[in-house]
Formats: structure tokens, C-alpha cells, sequence
């Protein structure tokens, strides 16, 4: 393999230690000399391993994004002038030639020499904090769906049939009622319209019959746990999503306008494409590029000229989720530049691939707000002409 790079260093990178290799030598030559050492993870640790590298004249670094261990390196790294290059592990081992007795860092090294690493997106330090935001925001959601889930079920379980007469159990009202259970109350028309609150169309008489059931006391103590869980989850999700709003009115306010002129993009989803592309595209050569990267783009998986599938590909999962419930929201709206191509693609079959559709159309509408800083013009949609 032709080298590419005269001096760089690839590092394997654990919780504890960092193991550093160093190839250095002449373009021309297929044995440049190796410098191979070990270090430990703290900051001083690191510093020394930046100051050993720098020692050695080394121009590039690689490394492979191993879980969170790789950020402390980087972090240090970054405030030199050294050009940092960040590898996918999947596309690092998947490429042949690896003798099996050879060490991560020097293989890294090889690659990172002959110019087979391609870099990662690297966003800058304040996407980064926005992303550790909205991605704690959607765990908080996914536990909050699972703590109301576990709810529903036991309700079914001790037939008890809130949920026919009242569409949200977690409702002012529903968590009201619930409360008797927890509270061991006397369940009757008078304390059940007690905790009948706003618009219930539900008769109170109908709610003292559907939660005539056999609940345990251990069912009870289950509740009253999942609903103090379930409060204190509440509250954390208000908290969080202020503070998410406030952090981008202090760092993206202008893109964030940007992506909320948009149909289907909600303030969740506008703060998920921040947190995950950025305030601008530079990273991403073409929209078609941005598109691949958030697994949006359709596959292509032909055989003896025989098309065998066509579904989307992996890509960022935090920006695939956030854009296809934009494209669901978008493809029903009035915005002809949406309902259109929905109803165009749903004809064929698969709503699905529809609302998949949209989220590329949109995907392709943020790309150019964020490189052109122009507002959303739903004639110049419309005329962006897709074929899925």
C-alpha cells in the first residue's frame, strides 16, 4: 500500500491505559521504524502521552470511537496542532491484511499512514453539550414510557378498566384515581367524583364500575412506586426541557427559528438536529451525504442484476427517529410540498416508505436552511421534486 502520511500515530484506547504506536519513515519505503508505548488515562497521564507524541514529530493521530473513553483524549489532543482523525471501529477491523498478532494502535497506525481512515464527525464542544441533553431528554422519555406501560398492565392484569372510560390514566383525574387504590379509599360515585377534574365525559358511575377488580396489596405498594417514579421522571423532563431551551437560545437561537419554519419539526425535533448535525453542514459535502450519515438514504442491494431490498440504512438513530416523526407530522399536514409526495408514495402501498419520504425531503430541506440561512419557502418545496 502506497503511505500517504510520513509520521502519525494510531492509539488503542481502554478505561485505564492508552497504548500509542508511532510509525515514522519515508514515503517510499514499506518499513518505517516504530516507537510503541504505553499510558495511563488521567490528565497527566495524557498530557505526557501529547507531549511524547509531539516529541516525535507526529503530524497525524488515530483512534477508534471506543464508547465514551475516546472524548479525554481528544479533549487534550484538540489543543494541538495535530490533525485528529477519528475511526469507526466496524470500518477499521473490516479491512483485510490484519495479522492476528498485531496490536490495535499499530494497525490503526498502518491504516491512518496509507490513508484508509476515513474521519468521523467530530462536532464542536457546544453540539456536543447539546447532545448529552436531548439524548438524556429521549432516555428520560423511554423510561417514562416504560414506567406507564408497567402501570397499563397492571391495571389489565387486576381487571381494572380505567382505560375504557378515560383515554390518559395519567391525567389529573386518572392519577387521582389511582390514588384511591394506593390510598386503600372507599371506592364510590361521591370520592370517585371528587377526582373527576375538567372535561371527564366519562360517568362517575361508569369509573366505580371499571375499577371494581381484585387488586393485592403488593399491587397497590407496585403503584404507588411506579406513580412516585413516574412524578419524579415528570418533573425531571420539565427541568431538562428548559434548560435545553435556554442553553440553545444562548448558542443556536438563529438555526433553531430556522428549523422550526419547517412543517412536521416540533421544538424537540429542532433541538435533536442541532444536537446532532450542528449549527451548520460544513462536515457533510452534499445533502445526499447528510442523508447517508442518518440512515435515510434507500439501499441499493442488487444481485445478477436483481433488485433484492431497498430499505433504509443504519445511520445516526437519535436523528433517523427525531426526522421520521417529523416526516409522520408533515406528511399530514396542509403544506402541499409534504401531503403531496405522501399521498403519491402511501398510494403505492406502504405508508411507511411514505413518511420515510418526508423525513428525507425534510432532511434535505434543513441541509440547505443551514447552509443558506434562508427561511422555509413551501414554493420552493414544492418544487423538490423527490422519487422514492
Amino acid at each position: 500500500m502506497e503511505a500517504m502520511v510520513e509520521t502519525c500515530c494510531g492509539i488503542d484506547v481502554h478505561q485505564k491505559s492508552i497504548v500509542c504506536c508511532i510509525l515514522d519513515g519515508p514515503l517510499d519505503t514499506n518499513k518505517p521504524k516504530k516507537f510503541q508505548k504505553s499510558f495511563g488515562t488521567t490528565t497527566r497521564s495524557l498530557q505526557g502521552a501529547l507531549d511524547w507524541i509531539l516529541d516525535h514529530g507526529v503530524t497525524h493521530v488515530f483512534l477508534e470511537s471506543t464508547g465514551q473513553y475516546w472524548i479525554p483524549v481528544f479533549n487534550i489532543f484538540s489543543e494541538s496542532s495535530l490533525e485528529f482523525s477519528l475511526a469507526h471501529p466496524q470500518r477499521v477491523k473490516n479491512v483485510p491484511g490484519r495479522k492476528t498478532d498485531m496490536k490495535d494502535a499499530e494497525w490503526l497506525a498502518q491504516l491512518g499512514r496509507c490513508g484508509l481512515i476515513e474521519s468521523s464527525y467530530l462536532p464542536t464542544p457546544e453540539v456536543m453539550e447539546l447532545r448529552l441533553l436531548t439524548r438524556r431528554y429521549r432516555s428520560y422519555k423511554e423510561s417514562l414510557t416504560q414506567i406507564k406501560n408497567e402501570i397499563h398492565n397492571l391495571l389489565q392484569r387486576s381487571n381494572i378498566k380505567l382505560t375504557s372510560f378515560l383515554s390518559d390514566i395519567f391525567s389529573k383525574t386518572g392519577q387521582a384515581l389511582l390514588e384511591l387504590f394506593i390510598n386503600g379509599e372507599v371506592i364510590d360515585e361521591e370520592s370517585v367524583r371528587a377526582c373527576m377534574h375538567g372535561r371527564v365525559k366519562a360517568q362517575a358511575i361508569d369509573l366505580v364500575e371499571a375499577m371494581n377488580g381484585k387488586l393485592s396489596s403488593e399491587d397497590c405498594f407496585l403503584m404507588s412506586q411506579s406513580l412516585i417514579q413516574y412524578r419524579m421522571i415528570q418533573s425531571l423532563i420539565e427541568d431538562l426541557d428548559k434548560h435545553i431551551k435556554s442553553y440553545i437560545n444562548k448558542h443556536f437561537p438563529e438555526e433553531y427559528q430556522l428549523l422550526m419554519t419547517v412543517p412536521g419539526i416540533s421544538e424537540n425535533a429542532a433541538a435533536v438536529i442541532l444536537a446532532e448535525i450542528g449549527p451548520d453542514v460544513d462536515a457533510f459535502p452534499t445533502d445526499g451525504h447528510l442523508a447517508s450519515w442518518a440512515g435515510l438514504c434507500p439501499g441499493s442491494y442488487e444481485s445478477a442484476g436483481i433488485k433484492k431490498s431497498s430499505r433504509i440504512t443504519q445511520g445516526n438513530k437519535y436523528l433517523k427517529h427525531a426526522l421520521t416523526i417529523s416526516g409522520m407530522i408533515a406528511g399530514h399536514s396542509k403544506d402541499p410540498a409534504f401531503s403531496s409526495l405522501y399521498n403519491r408514495v402511501s398510494q403505492r402501498g406502504s405508508k411507511m416508505k411514505a413518511v420515510i419520504a418526508c423525513a428525507h425531503k425534510i432532511l434535505r430541506i434543513v441541509y440547505k436552511l443551514l447552509e443558506t440561512h434562508q427561511t422555509y419557502e413551501p414554493e420552493k418545496a414544492l418544487g423538490m421534486r423527490q422519487h422514492p
